[in-house]
């Protein structure tokens, strides 16, 4: 069993699956994408010269029958997939919970069939699915200290903020995939960095932070990002990214992570929140 949840740019939602107005007869491009494979002939050598390669769009064709009063339900179906505008589709079964973005190319039905039938072309630029449950990591954590009976002479603490040197990070998907990673300053500190322990990468911001700072960076295709915001205003500071910096890609498994500063590094907190994405369901 499955359940396909299509939903407009107005954020309207509409179950396709165990609805009383529509049967799905099939449901295309729901495998993995299409890969484009460019090569270079020889003329004196058999064969071709690897060029490049990449994931083309990925092209999803609802094929559904409409059910009576088909009229009526017909024309609710044009109220979310409208031609040229954005859609949202939520894929779920037995193993995996995804959404993907895309464009409704068109929406085709025989008006004057004995049974109508709609065919519902969406153009996904984006070819991948992603987990519609969002995985969060902590740099660190707080370790509880406080315990009863309850008596003291002097200050004690109540918890203790240790901060991790290295956090495993899991991709549990089967592409790479970027990561959206916070900053927050505790104190002040000056150029926080995160290293990938596994490929020696690092990602460097020369800039000093004051308590209360936050960094967003994004290292997903398409929209790497990095803002700080300062007192309640937000600045783009990707002219901050130090010389060999590397926008992050997470392999498929585990990655092994480490943040730290230059100046005060016990006063950066740090979380990152993971989009599994996957080449099909």
């Amino acid at each position: 069993m499955y359940t396909l949840i299509a939903q407009n740019k107005y954020g309207q939602k509409l179950e396709l699956t165990h609805n009383e107005a529509y049967v799905i007869e099939s449901i295309e491009g729901l495998d993995p994408p299409d890969a484009i494979i460019n090569t270079t002939r020889n003329a004196n050598a058999d064969g071709s010269v690897f060029n490049s390669s990449y994931v083309d769009n990925r092209q999803i064709i609802i094929t559904l029958a409409v059910n009576s009063p088909a009229e009526e339900n017909r024309i609710n179906l044009y109220r979310y997939f409208k031609n040229k505008y954005p859609i949202t589709l939520y894929y779920k079964n037995e193993t995996r919970d995804v959404y993907i973005n895309g464009y409704c190319k068109n929406i085709q039905v025989g008006l004057f069939n004995l049974k109508q039938i709609a065919q519902i072309t969406i153009i996904c630029p984006e070819p991948y699915f992603n987990g519609s449950v969002n995985e969060i990591v902590n740099f660190s954590s707080v370790q509880p200290m406080f315990e009863f009976p309850f008596t003291i002479s002097e200050p004690i603490p109540f918890s203790e903020i240790i901060l991790d040197q290295e956090k495993s990070i899991l991709n549990s998907g089967d592409v790479e995939t970027g990561v959206e990673i916070y900053l927050r300053a505790r104190g002040p500190l000056t150029n926080p960095t995160i290293y990938n322990v596994d490929t020696n990468e690092f990602f460097k911001l020369t800039i000093s932070m004051v308590r209360g700072d936050e960094i967003y960076i994004n290292t997903k295709k398409k929209q790497k990002t990095v803002l700080i915001t300062h007192e309640g205003v937000t600045t783009n500071i990707i002219g901050n990214l130090a010389s060999g910096s590397t926008w992050f890609q997470l392999n498929p498994g585990d990655n092994l992570f480490m943040t730290t500063a230059q100046i005060n590094p016990e006063n950066l907190d740090a979380y990152c929140v993971i989009t599994d994405q996957f080449e099909g369901v």
